[in-house]
C-alpha cells in the first residue's frame, strides 16, 4: 500500500455500448450484428487459447465458458438497451468501481451503418446528458 489514493478522475473505463429506441430492438441488433460476431466468431475462440478459460468475460468465475454467449455478454457486460436502461447500466458500472473519469465506447464494423449512426446519436444526445452529475451522486 502506497497510502496514496488514486483519482479516479483519470480512470478510464472500456464498454460496448449499443443504444437503440428500445431494448428488444438493441438487443436483436447487437445479437444480429458485428458486435455478437466479433465475440462468438473471434473472442470467444481467441481468449481460451490464450488464456485458457473465458474467465475474464464471467462474473463468477465457476461457471462453464460454454454459459459465456451474447446473451451473457448482453446481460452482463455489454451496456445494451434502451436510452433509460443504457444510462442505469452506465451509472451501474460507475459505482460499482468506484467512479471513472471516462468511458471509452469499443468500436466495431459499423455494419449496417444507419444502425451504429443512430446508436452514437442516441448516445450523445439521450444517454450522456444525463450523466452530466455523474461523480456528483448522480
Amino acid at each position: 500500500m502506497s497510502g496514496k489514493n488514486p483519482d479516479r478522475s483519470k480512470w478510464r473505463i472500456a464498454r460496448d455500448v449499443y443504444v437503440a429506441e428500445t431494448t428488444e430492438d438493441a438487443r436483436r441488433e447487437v445479437k444480429q450484428g458485428k458486435l455478437s460476431r466479433d465475440f462468438t466468431d473471434y473472442f470467444f475462440k481467441l481468449v481460451p487459447r490464450i488464456r485458457g478459460n473465458l474467465n475474464i468475460f464471467k462474473v463468477d468465475k465457476s461457471m462453464p465458458d460454454s454459459d459465456v454467449t451474447a446473451d451473457y455478454m448482453i446481460d452482463n457486460l455489454w451496456l445494451v438497451g434502451n436510452p433509460d436502461d443504457v444510462v442505469d447500466q452506465i451509472k451501474e458500472v460507475y459505482h460499482h468501481v468506484g467512479g471513472f473519469g471516462a468511458l471509452l465506447v469499443m468500436g466495431h464494423e459499423w455494419k449496417p451503418k444507419d444502425n451504429w449512426v443512430r446508436c452514437m446519436k442516441l448516445l450523445v444526445e439521450e444517454v450522456l446528458p444525463r450523466l452530466k452529475n455523474l461523480g456528483n451522486n448522480a
